[in-house]
């Protein structure tokens, strides 16, 4: 489990994040499109889960925008 000491939602100009300090005194941050999406993921590392997923990138990324294309599926 991690040992996580405070969760904090945060807005900026940039959208919605949320910091997650840990007990060795370092910080992860993720960022979300949502207000509701942050706060469901605030709400899930309150609760204390096992292993982190990878903090956010720092820095701007640009993503090349993908048309959505239907793939067969098998089985």
């Amino acid at each position: 489990m991690a040992d996580i000491e405070q969760v904090v939602l945060l807005h900026d100009r940039r959208g919605w994040s949320v910091k997650v300090v840990l007990s060795q005194g370092s910080a992860r941050r993720y960022r979300y499109r949502s207000e509701a999406q942050a706060r469901y993921f605030a709400a899930v590392f309150a609760l204390g889960p096992r292993v982190l997923p990878p903090a956010a990138r720092s820095g701007a990324r640009r993503r090349k925008r993908v048309e959505a294309a239907t793939l067969p599926v098998e089985g």
